[in-house]
């Protein structure tokens, strides 16, 4: 009876660790679109917040106006390039999702190999067990009912 050995679990690992590394990039891009988002939510919350101020003052005069065209101007471009960026990270998010997903399904495949292999392992030790047990019985009734056997041994 030998143990249970399954000849691709070297190969099962390197998926495993593959399979890490990719769910690790996966996150790592992720969290960079999450970042991008947040900042267009800060630049989209300080443009409201600068009209509420502006709104907001008692007398406005024209020293304070004078930058507003200049920086809403700038809140486009940046808005502009963070969507772009988004858009970019967006994509990249999605092809390692699918490396992700193709990783994990190499793996599966392996563990449902090994699971496979070691019920038929299982089965066949099962099998030898019984077979075992049942020569032992065989031998052990034999040995009672027919003690002048043990003469021509």
């Amino acid at each position: 009876m030998t143990n249970f050995h399954f000849r691709l679990q070297r190969v099962l690992e390197f998926r495993q660790t593959q399979f890490q590394l990719a769910e690790s990039e996966f996150q790592h891009a992720a969290a960079k679109v999450r970042s991008l988002q947040a900042q267009q939510a800060a630049l989209i919350a300080r443009k409201w917040e600068t009209r509420r101020t502006i709104a907001s003052l008692p007398q406005v005069k024209g020293g304070h106006l004078a930058p507003l065209p200049g920086w809403y101007q700038w809140t486009v471009r940046a808005a502009d390039q963070l969507s772009a960026l988004e858009r970019e990270a967006t994509a990249d998010l999605q092809k390692r999702r699918q490396a992700m997903v193709e990783a994990h399904r190499q793996v599966r495949l392996l563990e449902k190999l090994r699971d496979k292999r070691r019920g038929e392992w299982q089965a066949a030790f099962d099998r030898e067990l019984e077979e075992l047990a049942a020569d032992s019985t065989n031998s052990r009734f034999s040995r009672a009912w027919f003690p002048e056997s043990r003469l021509h041994d």
